[in-house]
């Protein structure tokens, strides 16, 4: 891997530098924001980038607006390497110092939503197809690149990805942001829901109802018990699994007894556990007058540390860094088990930016991530098929 680092740095000229911030301008006045959700300017922008770089593409759109970019380069039946990002970006809100939707640089800071989570990182990996197409190598095997929409939702771009093709590769990066770290995995994530039947009456005469608010607060007072509980429950790089109550929606009126009442709630999951031991665990804690209901289940992803990828990633960070690379783990729940669990690749996280500043007014991305990324990306394409 250092010697593929060292034909990047002689095929990356400052002008490959500029080129990849400004293309994650671009991006960002796409203003792809999820909700409402439209990825197709930024759709139409990466795979414009990846013809011009020789890449096979499709652009499947699979409901009006929302679309996948699937693009290969080299023998599309021996994919060596998956570069991955997602292309929707959650809307902006609040009171911005930069405007959110153009993308202003200062200090060598790149302000604007969607800079680091994750339109920057998409902006290096489409840099690095750019490069690897520029110079004409001759690929012996294949790279993917696979840009999805509705990852800051329910993950349809993904999905409809894995239900309509078999996806089949060596290793996969995922370009969330992780401050150019080389993150092993994230904890898996499940949302569902609690519900509580009453019989609802004036308030007049409660008792000739039942209410379905206090039957909820009995499930409550159980539920932070399990959840408290669940500090034993820990895995060495992932830490603790979690659960928590976010949401209770119940009664219509303050003189009416409620009828229902429902609770959001979600759990964070640890390499393993399944989502049928999930639904008898939060059952087993609601009781029999309870009904839960899923909502969505992602399992956690973990690779091992001694893994090819990781390896050639620690090699390619110390070339460009000049010092040991760091190793850590995502904080935030991503796609990577729809790799690593569902299709069996072997995928970690790495991008430029830090999911701190993700998802909050005044996103940012630092413009020397971004670059380096596009350069370790490059490294990574050439060590694969070359």
């Amino acid at each position: 891997m250092k010697e593929s680092m060292k034909w990047v740095l002689q095929h990356f000229p400052d002008s490959d530098a500029e080129e990849v911030i400004r293309d994650t301008q671009k991006m960002i006045q796409a203003k792809s924001y999820n909700p409402p959700g439209d990825e197709t300017r930024v759709a139409e922008f990466a795979a414009k980038r990846l013809r011009e770089a020789g890449f096979d593409v499709e652009v499947d759109e699979f409901e009006k607006n929302r679309c996948n970019v699937i693009a290969t380069y080299g023998n599309k039946d021996d994919i060596a390497l998956i570069l991955n990002g997602h292309m929707d970006v959650v809307p902006a809100f609040g009171k911005w110092e930069y405007p959110p939707d153009q993308g202003l640089r200062k200090d060598g800071i790149l302000h604007g939503r969607g800079s680091c989570d994750m339109l920057g990182g998409i902006a290096a990996i489409l840099r690095a197809a750019s490069i690897i197409g520029r110079e004409k190598i001759n690929p012996k095997r294949g790279v993917m690149v696979l840009l999805v929409s509705d990852e800051e939702d329910v993950n349809r771009g993904i999905r409809h990805i894995l239900a309509t093709r078999k996806i089949k590769a060596d290793a996969a990066v995922i370009a969330e942001p992780t401050s150019c770290e080389i993150h092993l995995g994230n904890k898996g994530y499940s949302s569902f829901y609690i519900d509580t039947e009453g019989v609802g009456c004036h308030t007049s005469k409660p008792w000739e109802g039942v209410n379905a608010i206090y039957k909820m607060g009995h499930v409550i007072e159980k539920f932070e018990i399990y959840a408290e509980n669940l500090k034993n429950v820990t895995n060495p790089y992932l830490g603790q699994a979690t659960a928590c109550i976010g949401t209770i929606h119940g009664g219509v009126r303050v003189n009416t007894v409620p009828d229902k009442c429902t609770v959001e709630a979600e759990r964070r999951l640890l390499p393993g556990e399944t989502i049928e031991q999930l639904r008898k665990e939060i059952q087993d804690v609601a009781g029999e007058e309870a009904t839960v209901r899923d909502r969505s289940f992602f399992p956690a992803s973990l690779i091992d540390i001694d893994n090819p990828l990781v390896k050639n990633c620690q090699a390619g960070l110390e070339v460009l860094l000049k010092k040991a690379a760091t190793i850590s783990v995502f904080t935030a729940c991503s796609e990577a088990s729809m790799f690593s669990v569902k299709c069996n690749i072997p995928t970690i996280l790495l991008g430029p930016g830090s999911i701190k500043y993700a998802h909050r007014v005044d996103e940012f991305c630092p413009e020397n991530e971004i670059v380096l990324c596009a350069k370790l990306f490059t490294g990574l394409i050439y060590e694969s098929i070359h």
